[in-house]
């Protein structure tokens, strides 16, 4: 099997299991650990382009590789003092 025909793999992998974004953050997982960096990031551009970007836990997108940046928009962002407030009772 070609190295594109495993991206193709897990492109219609990810497709399949949308319905459920814990079985997409493991196939992703799957798929970056097995994938060459080009291929990475076309499947990543692939998930913008889909909106199955937005399945993914904040921290599998930060696991990337240094050097890599993350896509457009998914920018980690400081937390605001508002986000910080804890009430204890």
């Amino acid at each position: 099997m070609g190295r594109t025909s495993f991206l193709n793999y897990y492109k219609t992998i990810l497709e399949k299991v949308s319905f459920d974004a814990k079985l997409v953050e493991k196939e992703y997982r799957k798929a970056k650990q097995f994938l060459r960096d080009p291929e990475k990031q076309e499947l990543d551009a692939w998930l913008e382009t889909t909106g199955l970007i937005h399945k993914l836990p904040p921290l599998a997108l930060h696991e990337k590789a240094a050097g890599q940046s993350l896509p457009t928009g998914l920018q980690p962002q400081a937390a605001s003092p508002a986000m910080m407030e804890i009430s204890v009772y």
